[in-house]
């Protein structure tokens, strides 16, 4: 048996094999992402690809169904890589941000550190793309359809797979259950032939439909009149194989038998079919299956790859740079011995440290038992001081009975670690969040902790971004830590009494609460009024897409060349530690009115994440292509406007270097149009 459906956004989804080996579970994709480290997503990329060749070496299986049945393949879905486009959408905690680039560029290094080995005859697995595309809606998601302009599909919801699938050179999709102007997207020729297969000359992608895509296209959006209808349609709009139903399988083999029946009625033809199945068929060869294993090195590895102390410290690593520091005014970091007070719902969480989709298994006795909480691991970094951990409240109730026993915490302590946010049972697979403010009675419980006048350092633990407008000013110190993961507690143990300064930067904009009241959840339009994400959203907000400090501080001095900006970052703090710089275009105002499209009033173009000691200069090469320069028509197309184009130089915070460049015709870059 071989099994295509595993998961691998964040784990290779599997059973474990024993104590302390289960597969290694990284930070979820919003904090990954915002490490801004390609070496860390390559990194990440070849410890699931270990880990796949090593479950599917010694015959592993799924921990989600029957050994005999769910035997793990080499075909790995993940990255899930969707735009963040709305702070509500349930799946956000599986998302790399709300950039094209950025994701784009996470999915690239991801999919090849997966794929790429040290045999180049084979791939080391193959990485589906997930979910392609727009899918960014969990209410009734199997039956919805959005208008999206041509602009748009190419501006936001096209751009990062695009990335994926040119640069990344990912091997396989999994088509979303989102409907594109009226048409499923596993059923979709525009997206799915026309653009993979055609634009992008990808004709090896392998498609697979997510689980109950076709059936929808029957009961729920009613694309198809019955089942034959469905199966002609994914096959004939580009998808290979599907997952999860039986629409496609023989009746001998519990399906319906439904496509050799469309087959026979001239729905679609055998000679379709034939050529989905050769190219599911091709990538097992290029995986090398059907090869001799003798002398394949991938065929080597085994059970010690899995969590082994190699792969532990690349997920610490990946831990520590996924949290970012929002608000420090000396408080951080911490000095032990100190009493310190860890309250709130995450300070005892272990579920809820870990996005939506994370591994089958986490801890080899089938609990969440292993799964180290913040208030254990602060407590355990804390030498020679006492540490209080009090839950107070739930995540998301109204019971306030075991709030006096945490604020007694927080009195007697130097110091309270207020650790807040949501969990899974607020946004997940097929539910999105109604609101973005922390739910429950977290809000009060915090105004009534601050209230005591105690150093405080506020810990949000969350998927999509939670408004915290009401307590930016009373904290000493706020970190925000997203889905930190198995390692999430240490690192943030680590980050918060100085044991590492290698913060991360904001991937998402934490908007006000009532940005949500000001866009519609199911339009798709990202300028439409006040627009979405930070390349379209004038308003205000909590903290900006970049943003992120550090205990130490830093000089960028940048100078520019024809060829190229290069910057020299300076770390002039007292200790050593990460920066980020990021590389934004800007449209000059002629150019704004003489196009007839919306414009971004900022986009990140290129990006460097540096490690510095104190004192120690590092030199940043930012070579200028047309890509920098480019700007997304109406028809979709990818154009150099003649004009000024304005290049901002950042650390997300602090001065900002500005430079322009005049382009002195108008340009294709890239024709979109099919």
């Amino acid at each position: 048996p071989y099994m295509h459906l595993v998961e691998t956004n964040t784990a290779v989804a599997s059973a474990c094999l024993g104590v302390n080996q289960c597969a290694t579970e990284f930070p979820g994709p919003t904090g990954l992402a915002g490490a801004f480290n390609r070496t860390l997503w390559h990194a990440k990329g070849e410890v699931i690809s270990n880990e796949m060749r090593a479950f599917n070496n010694i015959g592993w299986h799924r921990g989600t169904w029957d050994a005999p049945r769910s035997q793990i393949g080499l075909t790995g879905f993940g990255p899930n890589h969707n735009i963040e486009r709305d702070p509500r959408f349930g799946r956000n905690s599986e998302l790399p941000g709300e950039d094209p680039l950025l994701s784009g560029t996470y999915a690239e290094h991801m999919v090849r550190g997966c794929q790429e080995g040290d045999d180049p005859r084979y791939l080391k697995m193959v990485s589906g793309l997930k979910h392609y595309d727009a899918y960014s809606v969990e209410n009734d998601r199997a039956g919805r359809s959005f208008n999206i302009s041509m602009f748009d599909m190419w501006d936001t919801y096209l751009a990062q797979y695009r990335i994926g699938f040119v640069d990344g050179r990912a091997g396989a999709t999994m088509c979303s259950y989102a409907s594109i102007n009226g048409v499923p997207s596993c059923a979709n020729d525009y997206i799915l032939n026309k653009v993979v297969r055609g634009l992008w000359n990808r004709t090896d992608v392998v498609v697979g439909t997510d689980c109950g895509a076709i059936d929808n296209m029957i009961h729920a959006n009613h694309y198809a009149k019955d089942d034959l209808a469905a199966v002609a349609a994914a096959i004939n709009g580009g998808a290979d194989m599907e997952l999860g139903d039986v629409y496609f399988s023989p009746l001998a083999s519990g399906g319906t038998n439904s496509l050799a029946r469309a087959i026979a009625q001239g729905l679609t033809t055998a000679a379709k079919v034939t050529t989905a199945a050769r190219r599911v068929i091709a990538n097992r060869f290029r995986l090398g299956q059907f090869d001799p294993l003798e002398g394949q090195l991938y065929t080597r590895l085994g059970a010690e790859q899995i969590n082994s102390t190699a792969h532990q410290g690349i997920n610490l690593d990946a831990a520590l740079q996924s949290i970012v520091l929002l608000k420090n005014d000396g408080l951080l970091p911490l000095k032990t011995g100190k009493t310190i007070a860890v309250i709130g719902p995450h300070a005892v969480s272990t579920r809820d440290l870990l996005e939506d989709y994370k591994g089958d298994e986490l801890c080899f006795d089938k609990t969440e038992n292993c799964v180290p909480t913040i208030g254990a691991m602060i407590t355990q970094y804390n030498a020679g001081g006492t540490t209080q951990v009090v839950k107070g409240v739930d995540m998301d109730s109204q019971n306030t009975t075991d709030i006096p026993a945490a604020l007694a915490a927080a009195r007697a302590a130097d110091v309270v670690v207020l650790c807040i946010g949501d969990g899974n049972n607020e946004e997940h697979e097929g539910q999105d969040r109604v609101n973005i403010s922390l739910p429950g009675v977290q809000a009060l419980f915090a105004q009534e902790v601050l209230a005591l006048g105690k150093p405080v350092v506020v810990v949000l633990v969350n998927g999509g971004a939670v408004a915290i407008d009401g307590l930016i000013a009373g904290p000493n110190a706020i970190v925000e830590a997203f889905c930190p993961s198995m390692r999430g507690a240490e690192a943030l143990s680590m980050l918060l009494f100085g044991d590492a300064n290698r913060w991360g930067k904001l991937p998402v904009t934490i908007y006000p609460a009532n940005y949500i009241n000001q866009v519609e959840m199911d339009n798709f339009d990202m300028s439409l009024a006040r627009g979405r994400t930070y390349r379209y959203y004038a308003g205000p907000t909590l903290f900006p897409f970049g943003f992120g400090l550090s205990y130490t501080s830093f000089e960028l001095v940048c100078t520019q060349s024809p060829q190229a900006f290069e910057c020299n970052v300076k770390n002039t703090g007292p200790l050593a530690g990460d920066e980020v710089v990021m590389v934004y275009h800007r449209a000059s105002e002629a150019i704004r009115r003489s196009v007839s499209h919306p414009v971004p009033l900022t986009k990140l173009v290129d990006f460097e994440r540096v490690s510095l000691s104190v004192g120690e200069t590092g030199a940043l090469t930012f070579t200028i292509t047309p890509e920098y320069l480019v700007l997304t028509d109406e028809s979709g197309n990818e154009v150099v406007y003649a004009g000024v184009h304005y290049f901002d130089i950042t650390r997300g915070h602090g001065s900002v270097t500005t430079f322009s460049i005049t382009a002195p015709a108008y340009a294709v870059v890239r024709n979109n149009t099919v």
